[in-house]
């Protein structure tokens, strides 16, 4: 027996066929230019308006309802910032200086200066190579699509620098990045080296006494021996030269720390031990406690457990936390105590000081090392390897975005009372001794570690 269909019922079979491959056909576009839209604009909204808020008039945040949330607090922050650009090498083209001010009629940096340009397809990258290939040492970008090349020197105001987010306008071919403002100029240092400062050299063997740069880690040795190296024209070297010297910054950054430190051919040694009676002379870096635990922290959560940011900040809310400040300012304070007590000559640098005010610092540290102070020389080491002060901005490694800051205070009151038993016990002694203060700041709460 045949089943008969009637009119009707085929009618609406066949329009509902209709719909469901019509909504098929739609589904599958949508789907296709999801996952081909560049992830760059398919993540372009702020971390608010993915958890349903939007900022009304005075900042305030404002639910998708029309309720008043609060957005989660981030808590950690990181120093990457995508108004400049970074790179992750160390032999990089070129590295984020800073936001710098223009003039009205022509950028001014007090030496020459070269338009190389306007494009509306400015890219940082277009620019750098441009000034590297009329061999200049400096790159800046302003109103989105310019391009200048310069060199700088010692009355340069690429000395004067500004605030990053200043340098807000997006480059005409690069959404993502900067080119410099209206009225100022994104920075960045080129590869080309700097003729004041370039020439470095290790000492004839036995010519140079063994000076130690001692400190707690992450109290700025490295950048405390880059502006060394600049200013003297000497290496420095590490006492951890064997198992430094495969590194990469040992063949590109630190040529000294590849040798044997003993041959007493280097300007001063990196140390971070409790070995004064190995030298003849110290420099002692001290840095705030507050800052350098934490920093040491990261370090270890970080590069050594090779953790994330969002990872790395669980260990300040673990049971481990604890006994790490305890231990650790243990050693800051038996490091600094150590060094300080010595009977031989010694340097006190604050760290917080050489960052205010570095020029006037690493004159002190070069008269020390019984080296010619050459002004120009300092001027240019400071222009090298400017601090986060000077530039607001802090670059990490050699311009590469590594830090990760804290916004809320990791220590306990308890942890806060040890820490300034330590920092007025450290600051009695090196009064006593050197006649030297620690900056008050070192009993103080900070906003972010």
């Amino acid at each position: 027996m045949a089943f008969g269909i009637n009119k009707p019922f085929r009618t609406q079979n066949v329009l509902l066929i209709l719909m469901i491959v019509v909504s098929f056909i739609i589904g599958w576009h949508v789907r296709v230019g999801l996952l081909s839209e560049p992830l760059g604009r398919r993540n372009s909204q702020s971390s608010d308006e993915l958890h349903g808020y939007t900022t009304g008039s005075g900042g305030k945040t404002i639910g998708i309802n029309g309720e008043r949330k609060t957005p989660p607090k981030q808590e950690y922050v990181s120093s990457f910032n995508k108004t400049w650009l970074t790179w992750d090498k160390i032999d990089s083209p070129g590295l984020y200086r800073a936001c710098v001010r223009r003039r009205e009629q022509k950028p001014s940096t007090g030496g020459t200066i070269v338009m190389h340009g306007v494009s509306n397809k400015m890219r940082i990258e277009t620019c750098i190579d441009s000034c590297i290939q009329s061999v200049f040492t400096y790159a800046a970008l302003s109103h989105g699509d310019e391009c200048y090349c310069t060199n700088v020197s010692s009355t340069s105001e690429f000395l004067s620098y500004v605030d990053s987010s200043l340098c807000d306008l997006k480059c005409a071919g690069d959404k993502l990045h900067h080119c410099g403002g209206k009225t100022f100029m994104s920075v960045y240092r080129t590869s080309v080296p700097d003729a004041r400062c370039s020439s470095i050299n290790f000492g004839s063997p036995g010519s140079l006494p063994l000076v130690a740069l001692a400190s707690y880690p992450r109290s700025g040795n490295t950048w405390t021996r880059e502006l060394i190296e600049k200013a003297t024209g000497l290496y420095t070297g590490s006492i951890y030269w064997r198992a430094e010297r495969n590194l990469p910054i040992s063949n590109k950054v630190f040529l000294g720390g590849n040798a044997d430190y003993k041959n007493n051919n280097i300007i001063c040694v990196k140390t971070h031990r409790h070995d004064r009676d190995s030298f003849e002379a110290a420099i002692m870096l001290i840095r705030n406690p507050l800052k350098a635990i934490v920093a040491e922290a990261f370090r270890r959560q970080i590069f050594e457990s090779h953790r994330s940011p969002v990872d790395a900040i669980k260990f300040f809310k673990s049971e481990g936390w604890e006994n790490f400040v305890y231990e650790q300012l243990k050693n800051w304070n038996s490091m600094n105590m150590h060094w300080i007590q010595s009977k031989r000559r010694l340097l006190p640098v604050v760290y917080e000081e050489l960052e205010s005010d570095t020029r006037r610092v690493l004159t002190e540290i070069v008269a020390f090392l019984n080296r010619t102070v050459e002004h120009e020389r300092i001027t240019c080491a400071t222009q090298e390897h400017p601090s986060s002060l000077a530039t607001f901005t802090s670059l990490g490694n050699h311009g590469r975005q590594t830090r990760v800051y804290l916004t809320a205070d990791p220590f306990t009151p308890e942890m806060h009372q040890k820490i300034v038993d330590s920092v007025k016990l450290v600051n009695a002694t090196l009064f006593q001794l050197h006649k030297r203060s620690l900056p008050i700041v070192y009993l103080k709460n900070t906003d972010v570690f």
